[in-house]
């Protein structure tokens, strides 16, 4: 019976040396993996630029993290002030018809009265 017990404490050391080693060999690959970038696509060199490109109103920018394969820029305060100085632009034209309008009525009433005999 001990030589059963320092047989299965034996086993045990030497398991636990060689899951010990193991552990270290994984660490060791997991460590140079993140050390280089992998590609997205097997084989394919990732684009280093510096200059960003329009699209439109959206900016495509070179990724600086690491796992983005792009990064894209939107000038929201650029968009919402586009948007609200063309809602002043519309509500000014509104306003400049109506006053033309009032005063083209106001003129025809004038001219009618100005036409028409006195009584």
């Amino acid at each position: 019976m001990n030589g059963l017990a320092g047989g299965l404490l034996v086993s045990l050391v030497c398991s636990a040396q060689l899951l010990a080693q193991e552990q270290d060999r994984s660490l060791e690959r997991i460590r140079l993996a993140l050390e280089r970038p992998a590609a997205v696509v097997p084989g394919a060199v990732p684009v280093q630029g510096d200059a960003p490109k329009k699209l439109g109103f959206v900016t495509l920018v070179p990724p600086t993290g690491r796992g983005e394969m792009i990064r894209v820029a939107v000038p929201i305060g650029e968009l919402i002030s586009r948007g609200l100085k063309g809602i002043a632009a519309a509500n000014h034209r509104r306003q400049e018809a109506a006053a033309r309008r009032e005063v083209e009525t106001a003129l025809a009433r004038f001219v009618t009265q100005q036409t028409s005999p006195k009584q």
